[in-house]
């Protein structure tokens, strides 16, 4: 069974990849959204606030999110779904690496407003088949 931090590296996203990383949120209502600037920490992955508002708004009232990710990789698709807590950083350190990652790899287009940083409670396999699921 792969570590927290190898299946956190499968999030890793710079939005020139061909794959999005969707997270899901409750306040009122259930709502998804696609986000494409991640990075993953030993035990936390870190994303951008730039344009997913209402996800943000959710998880004010909410911290609890979902996270998942599926690539097409040899034989088929790989992927994962991290259930956990979020928090949003609007200064400090994961704001502070996440706005010079964003800045760097959208050549100064975009600026996120703050972090979004989740800490894994629960890691499923998303890969097709039968069997266990749940890695963590």
């Amino acid at each position: 069974m792969p570590k927290l931090s190898e299946i956190l590296k499968f999030f890793e996203n710079n939005c020139k990849k061909d794959f999005l990383v969707w997270i899901a949120s409750y306040g009122k209502e259930l709502h998804l959204a696609p986000v494409c600037f991640v990075l993953s920490r030993e035990d936390k992955l870190v994303i951008a606030y730039n344009f997913v508002k209402k996800t943000v708004e959710n998880i004010k009232k909410n911290p609890k999110v979902a996270v998942g990710v599926a690539k097409k990789v040899e034989g088929g698709f790989d992927g994962y779904l991290v259930k956990g807590r979020a928090e949003i950083h609007e200064k400090g350190e994961f704001f502070e690496e996440i706005k010079e990652f964003v800045e760097k790899e959208s050549g100064g287009r975009r600026s996120p407003k703050a972090a979004i940083v989740v800490y894994p409670e629960k890691v499923y396999s998303l890969k097709p088949g039968e069997g266990k699921k749940r890695l963590i």
